[in-house]
């Protein structure tokens, strides 16, 4: 009896953690914080865009106007995300929303007032477009990288599932409240509608907890200048072939996929499928409905172990879905498809911004962010110009070349052994 006192009891290791729901995160304040001024971010954002194109063409009736208008916001946007990146990972993204939100609230709200007063012109315009650049420039990757400091490691699949999903609905509901406020009150009281968004989200953003900022494990110096910054942001994406690879692939995959949705989609809507602006929209919902679903299970069902794999999978996934789109010969098979393409979309935003988020340095989260940002929206403009000039050819031609080159970049990075081992 003694000897078996003696024996000493297995140990029992703890039950692993269940992996929480998507939903379960809105317990969290903080997120709960981040959540709803994010959302809020976003209405307004719909609310600008669906003004300021109206203004602009009541103004001067030019579309050559509104792409001037347009081009003004983008520009400093994609010129200027390195640096919001840089100052990011400098000050904190707690600090950089604060300010950027801030900003956004006195330059929209500014535009507000002259509109209502009937005492606004274009180069006012012209000037609250290219702040509006400023501000995306700086916010963006601010709001990206904060997530890490807000939610448990474990939870950054859920929390990011959360903030895709409301994405992909603010996308279908937020331009059609936006032209219901301009229909019924003008374009003024939408500004104000995008100010009152943004002032409502700052004292969210205010109450998070404040995060200093931490020193690169790499030994970064705490006195380098800003272009000191973004050089060693630079040096740190390219060095690490996983990200390397998935900058190429953001890259790649998003020029195919802007050109072919904002180009193609309004084009055989009008001209194939004789659907006119309904059919495009319809086509749009099809698009953000197969996202959310992929989003919905990116938050449910735990990542893979082979990241990379995945990400050539779902890419090559939604390249020979934007190739079928291009061959349907009527609008609901065209639905179809683009849903079945999207769960592949919806799924890989939310792996692979967590993904980002867990391998990144916290001391480059904001930098490599704004990589990410910039990868993805920097050749908008080019991949615009380039799909409307095959689309005008042929516009078949340009569903099967923009899905081609997903596939192809997709299948190159899958090519290569660090990628594969992801």
């Amino acid at each position: 009896m003694a000897a078996a006192e003696q024996i000493a009891a297995p140990e029992v290791s703890p039950a692993p953690q269940p992996r929480p729901r998507p939903w379960t995160v809105l317990r969290s304040a903080d997120f709960l914080k981040l959540f709803i001024a994010s959302n809020l971010s976003l209405l307004g954002d719909f609310f600008s865009y669906i003004a300021l194109a109206w203004l602009v063409l009541q103004l001067t009736g030019s579309s050559l106007a509104l792409g001037g208008v347009l081009v003004a916001q983008a520009l400093p946007r994609s010129i200027l995300m390195a640096v919001g990146g840089a100052l990011v990972d400098r000050l904190s993204a707690r600090v950089t929303m604060l300010a950027s939100m801030g900003l956004r609230v006195v330059a929209v709200g500014s535009l507000a007032i002259l509109v209502l007063t009937g005492h606004v012109q274009m180069w006012e315009v012209y000037v609250s477009s290219f702040i509006f650049g400023v501000v995306d420039a700086f916010f963006m990757p601010a709001r990206s990288s904060i997530l890490p400091r807000v939610v448990a490691d474990r939870e950054l699949e859920p929390a990011n599932a959360m903030l895709n999903v409301t994405s992909q609905i603010s996308v279908i509901a937020g331009p059609a409240l936006a032209g219901v406020v301009v229909a019924a009150f003008g374009t003024g009281w939408a500004f104000a509608a995008d100010a009152a968004c943004f002032a409502l989200g700052l004292p969210l953003i205010a109450r998070l907890p404040a995060v200093r900022r931490e020193l690169s494990t790499a030994g970064e110096a705490t006195k380098s200048n800003l272009g000191a910054d973004i050089l060693a942001g630079l040096r740190y994406a390219w060095n690490d072939t996983g990200l390397r690879a998935v900058l190429v692939i953001i890259a790649a995959v998003d020029l195919g996929a802007n050109g072919a949705i904002g180009v193609g989609l309004p084009t055989i809507a009008h001209s194939r499928f004789a659907a006119g602006a309904n059919g495009f929209g319809i086509l749009l919902a099809g698009w953000g409905f197969g996202a959310t679903v992929g989003a919905l299970i990116g938050g449910v069902v735990p990542p893979p172990r082979h990241f990379g794999l995945l990400v050539a999978g779902a890419c090559s996934w939604i390249g020979l879905g934007v190739i079928a789109v291009g061959l349907m010969p009527s609008l609901g098979p065209a639905v179809a498809v683009l849903a079945l393409a999207a769960v592949a979309s919806g799924l890989i935003n939310t792996y692979g911004i967590s993904w980002l988020q867990r391998r990144t340095d916290p001391s480059m989260q904001g930098r490599v962010m704004s990589l990410v940002f910039l990868a993805s929206m920097g050749l908008v403009p080019l991949g615009n110009a380039i799909s409307g000039a095959i689309a005008q050819a042929n516009v078949t031609l340009l569903f099967v070349a923009a899905g081609s080159l997903m596939v192809v970049a997709a299948l190159s990075s899958a090519a290569s052994r660090a990628v594969r081992s992801l």
